[in-house]
């Protein structure tokens, strides 16, 4: 019964593998069809639907690349770059000492490598968007799959592990340490971003729905929304790999799941 439910359980994940698979191939579709406007062509397109319908009425699944750009740009907390975006995060790895007990019901004290956040700020530059030749234009980023660059990463080795380290982010200071059954081993500084002025992809919807032309998440579920540091021939290239990678373990998940329902089929005719 065991090989019957371990068989199904893996037919399910090749299902599950699979599914996956067609929404990426929907998104490559959506960004192989569409074809690159301009911000001008947006706004041209915008002034002509509302002048007819009124405001609230545009929407319209554009493709554009430009510029990452605004007037109030951040400087991230950790690399200090100029940016409309920036995320940083801190990872306290450490090792505490731990009783366990083996198979002869003996405790035993081991050092456990542990890990743990412990800060992370995330931060959008107010007003910002997309500039090209031909004008600038709003993104509202909710809900976007987000390729941003990795701006810093480093790794920081306290002097004393016992007492632990200080570290400061976003204005918290933080100070783990200086238990006998504990060892800070350091911190993990990670930072990602989109620079002013970096080349940026974005495929969305733009819209006036709430009162002012942007491009934002589209309420076709089907359709991607997009905003990344990456190339257009760099995020098909990627979708492609991962297709083909989602598609061979559909199959093989499949092929085992049949062979051990089968397997399990005939164990259990045989005990009948």
């Amino acid at each position: 019964m065991g090989i019957l439910i371990g068989g199904g359980v893996v037919v399910i994940v090749g299902v599950i593998l699979w599914i996956i698979k067609g929404k990426k191939e929907s998104q490559s579709a959506a960004m192989e069809l569409a074809d690159t406007s301009t911000v001008a062509a947006v706004n041209e397109n915008f002034t002509s639907i509302t002048g007819s319908l009124g405001s609230g009425s545009f929407t319209h699944f554009v493709e554009i690349k430009g510029k990452a750009h605004t007037s109030t740009p951040l400087t991230s907390e950790l690399a200090k770059e100029a940016v409309v975006y920036y995320k940083s995060t801190v990872v306290h790895k450490y090792e505490r000492l731990e009783e366990k007990k083996d198979s002869n019901g003996n405790i035993r004290r081991d050092w456990v490598k542990r890990q743990e956040t412990v800060a992370e700020n995330e931060h959008w530059a107010d007003g910002w968007g997309v500039k090209d030749d031909t004008g600038f234009i709003k993104i509202d980023p909710a809900k976007a799959k987000l390729d941003a660059e990795k701006l810093l990463t480093k790794f920081e080795k306290g002097d004393n592990p016992r007492s632990g380290l200080n570290v400061n982010l976003g204005g918290l200071n933080l100070n783990i340490g200086g238990k006998n059954d504990y060892r800070s081993i350091g911190y993990d500084y990670t930072e990602y971003g989109i620079k002013i002025d970096s080349d940026l992809y974005v495929l969305g919807d733009a819209n006036d729905r709430d009162g002012e032309l942007r491009i934002s998440s589209p309420q076709d579920k089907k359709q991607p929304f997009i905003v990344s540091t990456k190339s257009e021939d760099e995020l098909v290239s990627g979708l492609g790999s991962s297709i083909k990678g989602l598609k061979i373990g559909a199959y093989i998940c499949w092929g085992l799941g049949a062979v051990a329902i089968i397997v399990g089929a005939l164990k259990a005719a045989s005990i009948i």
